[in-house]
């Protein structure tokens, strides 16, 4: 599995790579998918106005927002490669403002969104109640491994 790390702001993940990498295999567990395939992905660390952007190119919502996930099964050729996973667009600058709304730490909120990306990239969603529940499940399982504290972020 090979998960690549870029970022387009002053954030640089350093010694939380190693949390990510691991959120990463137990989202994929969660899956039951086997870590041990090439899968890829890319984690790319942006500012407010980047996300704002993006969301605006491709959602159409003209604002900023904390996680977009670009899944490369949903696009052209995609049955062509099935391991690259695709792409997670991550606002620092949100993620630090999530933190505080939701009572995390820094590096609970931004592991979060890394499960969060993911688990979009594997298939979950959120905008039916049901789906929402299955994800919210999903991510609730993955961080209580790697943060046994964890107690959701209460945001339903």
């Amino acid at each position: 599995m090979k998960i690549a790390f870029f970022s387009e702001c002053d954030y640089a993940p350093n010694e939380l790579k190693v949390v990510m990498r691991k959120a990463v295999r137990l989202a994929l567990n969660y899956k039951d998918l086997k870590t041990t395939d090439p899968y890829e992905v890319s984690i790319i660390f942006v500012d407010e106005a980047r996300i704002r952007e993006i969301n605006n190119d491709f959602r159409h919502i003209d604002r900023s927002t904390d996680v977009i996930s670009f899944a490369f099964a949903e696009g052209e050729g995609a049955e062509y490669a099935p391991y690259l996973l695709g792409d997670i667009f991550i606002c620092t600058d949100v993620v630090t403002s999530h933190a505080e709304k939701y009572g995390t730490t820094f590096d609970e909120e931004m592991t979060f969104m890394v499960v969060h990306g993911i688990l979009h990239l594997l298939g979950f969603d959120h905008h039916k109640k049901g789906e929402r529940e299955k994800m919210r499940t999903a991510e609730n399982v993955v961080m209580r491994q790697l943060y046994p504290q964890w107690k959701g972020r209460g945001e339903e």
